[in-house]
């Protein structure tokens, strides 16, 4: 999993997802191990991020990530907490179903863990609040969650 030969410092990976997930800037695909696991789709290496990048480009508009903190856990993983701001545009985000464009301001809370070997990501754990999204994207729309 994690090991103290960690180089990549917390601050700087949050930085990196913070401009990936608002902008698709590639540095923070960079620092992925080629065979880098990511527990929330069960997928192996960094492209399984681009099929990602892609959703949210065609679910959300005017992205902006607001960063509420990070740091390093107590086994060296890195865990950074984060909510994409944007407009719902379209449902790119498997989750969102068949749901029309709403443009819906959203707020996406997210924790994001990834285990870490020297300069690279080795894993990838996720809780996103997919739900809060849905209802805001629901009640533009005027479907009644009831």
């Amino acid at each position: 999993m994690c090991h103290s030969g960690s180089v990549l410092e917390a601050e700087h990976v949050a930085q990196a997802y913070a401009r990936w997930i608002a902008d698709g800037e590639p540095d923070f695909q960079a620092m992925m191990r080629p065979d880098l696991h990511d527990h929330v789709s069960g997928q192996r290496g960094p492209g399984t991020w681009d099929a990602v990048w892609g959703w949210i480009e065609k679910s959300f508009d005017g992205r902006r990530a607001e960063l509420h903190g990070w740091g390093t856990l107590d086994d060296g993983r890195i865990a950074v907490w984060v909510t994409l701001h944007g407009r719902h545009i379209g449902s790119g985000m498997p989750w969102l179903g068949d749901r029309a464009p709403s443009g819906a301001q959203i707020a996406w809370k997210q924790l994001h863990v990834f285990a870490v070997e020297g300069d690279h990501l080795t894993e990838h754990w996720a809780v996103r609040d997919d739900l809060k999204v849905i209802e805001a994207v629901d009640a533009a729309n005027g479907v009644n969650g009831s």
